[in-house]
């Protein structure tokens, strides 16, 4: 009951939040489910066709256990997971034999179904130079993992997902948003083991990426290739979904089921290519495999590199098992790269990189272990690494005391790209945004915007307000420019950035 002294403005603000929490209710069958994934870790394993579900989903069967959360995952991605059998699999219901077998000769003709199924979750709209997506209810899937078994359901999610508060989780326990086996618990629920299947829903936000297009660079039978824009990852992980490459070449331009053959940091710009068949995707897996790929990266870095070839064959390793960051380290796994200067102004060095190897982060930490790191890497080249940065494999600091360093930056500068709002210009369900260059993806008015950026009481993220990023935290001067194999060959252009007269504005 609305009592007669609020104000106007306070009872258009409760009319607006009515809306939205009707329209949510409505359209909450329509959302996805998927796993509750490590934000950490990213996994572009392919799948093939006999990966599908061969049995029913029961948290309480061991036949249930032999489905992986992994391969629920990876499955969920590629849209090979029927969405019965994703509902289904939320609530703790079994499929009769009969209901999968037929959902599974239903798998073709429902293909499309299915992923307008994965898009009708949310929308995106551009604000100021940026893609963005409406806040969406998004339910999180996983089998309680070994390491959980004896902990409280509180303890883990505020342990694993250390982004939300513990009031936050403490809140969607006691509010029903968090069940195992289908039913609600208390925070102090001890898991018992892997037999346990755990859901989460949430009002789930995505970081803006930047609106620069995709270009596609060849679109033939077998393969697909793209300049990805900088900023946005290759496929769903952490934060990013319907902001996702897969999911924008899918959503926005047709290209379903591809099949991805190697990844490029979301930082990173340039080359991304796509299989579109088995046959065609092997052919490059096994080049790649055998390193009979030829690959060329352009960065831009520090100083002034040194003219000729340099070579750098420094093993890398995990700073630490729980953050993805590497370091030179002796015992590391075999790391070899070429670089070769193309330019300098003085200040800073343009240089074409040839990986021989394929290790995660390799281009930034050799450069980093040279002295020349990348001129805007917000990793690799910050006082994180010690006096020095980091150059020679020297921190000036114990492993754990890098570790702990890194992972304060992890939290505050790298993977949240969430600055909390000075009074400048931000964006927030909380509040009415200031809208430049506003364009929507779909046919709607202004109302139904602010409509769907209505808060939601129980989300954290919805009672904060925070900026825009800049431009330097969208992009690193790092290209991935052609890769070459035995009868095939793809490339992009230069970005400007690595033009001779270019300068730091």
């Amino acid at each position: 009951m609305m009592s007669n002294s609020k104000d106007a403005a306070a009872v258009e603000t409760e009319s607006i939040q009515d809306k939205a929490m009707s329209h949510r209710s409505e359209n909450e069958t329509s959302c996805s489910v998927n796993q509750l994934i490590d934000m950490k870790k990213e996994d572009t394993t392919d799948l093939t066709d006999s990966d599908m579900i061969k049995t029913p989903i029961m948290p309480d069967t061991p036949e249930a256990v032999s489905t992986s959360s992994k391969r629920l995952n990876r499955m969920r991605r590629r849209g090979r997971l029927h969405k019965r059998q994703i509902e289904s699999a939320a609530e703790g219901v079994d499929l009769k034999d009969g209901e999968v077998n037929n959902l599974k000769r239903q798998k073709v003709d429902n293909e499309e179904d299915n992923l307008q199924y994965h898009h009708a979750e949310t929308d995106w709209y551009i604000e100021n130079g940026l893609r963005k997506v409406y806040p969406y209810q998004y339910t999180y899937l996983c089998y309680c993992k070994g390491r959980w078994k004896g902990k409280t359901i509180l303890d883990v999610l505020n342990s694993e997902f250390m982004s939300s508060s513990l009031e936050f989780h403490t809140r969607q326990i006691e509010n029903g948003g968090v069940k195992v086996n289908g039913k609600s618990i208390r925070p102090d629920y001890t898991l018992k083991g892997k037999n346990e299947l755990i859901s989460n829903l949430v009002h789930r936000h995505e970081l803006p990426v930047t609106s620069q297009p995709i270009q596609i660079i060849a679109n033939t039978d077998d393969y697909l290739a793209v300049n990805k824009p900088s900023s946005v990852p290759v496929h769903p992980c952490g934060r990013y979904r319907h902001n996702s490459l897969t999911f924008m070449l899918s959503r926005d331009h047709g290209f379903h089921n591809l099949r991805t053959l190697y990844r490029l940091d979301r930082l990173t710009s340039g080359l991304i290519i796509f299989g579109k068949n088995s046959t065609s995707t092997n052919v490059i897996m096994d080049q790649i495999k055998s390193r009979q790929v030829s690959k060329t990266y352009l960065c831009r870095v520090e100083g002034s590199f040194p003219e000729g070839k340099v070579e750098c064959k420094e093993p890398l390793d995990k700073v630490h098992p729980k953050i993805g960051t590497w370091r030179v380290r002796d015992g590391g796994k075999q790391s070899h790269t070429i670089f070769e200067r193309v330019n300098c102004n003085g200040t800073s060095s343009v240089v074409r990189c040839y990986p021989q190897t394929g290790r995660t982060h390799q281009i930034r930490v050799h450069l980093q272990f040279l002295g020349h790191p990348i001129l805007n890497d917000p990793l690799y080249n910050d006082d994180v690494w010690g006096p020095s940065k980091g150059k020679g494999g020297h921190y000036g600091k114990t492993d754990e005391e890098l570790y702990h360093d890194l992972l304060e930056l992890h939290s505050t500068k790298i993977f949240e790209d969430l600055v909390p709002d000075t009074g400048s210009e931000s964006s927030s369900c909380v509040t009415k945004p200031k809208h430049h260059d506003l364009i929507f993806n779909s046919k709607q008015d202004s109302e139904t915007h602010l409509l769907r950026l209505t808060p939601d009481p129980n989300c954290d993220f919805c009672l904060k307000k925070y900026q825009d990023p800049t431009p330097d935290k969208l992009t690193i001067y790092l290209h991935a420019l052609s890769y070459k194999g035995d009868g095939w060959e793809f490339s992009t252009e230069e970005p400007d950035w690595a033009k001779e007269n270019w300068s730091l504005q």
